[in-house]
């Protein structure tokens, strides 16, 4: 499988393996009077970092996965999911704003994570970009379809990750229309790799350096879980 393919839109999950933020979930309720998005993150990073004692998978990306999967998985039972796919105009609004949030079914409230790649660089149209995490999301559609949702985030001076873009298939014709806080028109970004400007034609195509994905950390869970227990 390509390093892309999960941008593709399918009938069947991608996902591999469950994810523990219900685990984590639980255990805030436990440890905290008052839990918040940003206690649940720090437990579920120390989580996955303490599980990483052997560092065969790069901190700062495991560090971001244990972030946003949590994250997801709040949104999804607060109703605060965007699920761009039932959107009607441009006008983002949660799940829980929407008329048939009642009927939605679980793969339709919730953005599953399902890889984050590390790109060292690119340019395009003259703008250049370093140390880009481009994160991929699938969610289902309105016809049960699953179809990606992606981020992109990148490092700050204070090793802060903050988002710069965002991107959907509007069209549903396969690609992802990026929307990227440089420009002020839409990119695209295809299931080859390539990033593509609709002015001039330029496109780019990406090199990942680095990948984690969803069966990647599920085996992280699995390991360190059976290694304890042979201890």
């Amino acid at each position: 499988m390509g390093d892309f393919d999960s941008l593709l839109k399918t009938k069947t999950s991608k996902k591999k393996g469950p994810s523990n933020a219900v685990n984590i979930y639980r255990q805030g309720k436990n440890d905290y009077v008052q839990l918040t998005l940003e206690k649940l993150q720090k437990l579920n990073v120390r989580d996955l970092l303490y599980r990483n004692y052997k560092n065969k998978i790069n901190n700062d990306i495991l560090s971001l996965w244990g972030m946003l999967d949590i994250k997801s998985f709040v949104d999804a039972i607060s109703g605060n999911t965007v699920n761009p796919y039932f959107l009607k105009t441009k006008e983002i609004i949660p799940i829980k704003d929407l008329p048939e949030y009642t009927y939605l079914s679980d793969e339709q409230r919730i953005l599953n994570l399902l890889d984050i790649k590390y790109i060292k660089s690119f340019e395009l149209e003259g703008i250049s970009f370093k140390n880009i995490f481009l994160v991929t999301f699938e969610i289902s559609d309105r016809d049960s379809y699953f179809r990606p949702y992606v981020l992109l985030l990148t490092l700050n001076d204070d090793n802060e990750f903050v988002e710069f873009g965002y991107g959907y298939d509007t069209n549903d014709n396969g690609n992802v229309e990026l929307f990227i806080s440089s420009y002020n028109y839409l990119v695209y970004l295809t299931p080859r790799g390539t990033i593509n400007s609709p002015l001039t034609g330029k496109a780019v195509k990406l090199k990942v350096y680095d990948i984690l994905t969803s069966e990647e950390v599920y085996k992280l869970y699995l390991n360190s879980n059976k290694e304890k227990e042979e201890l």
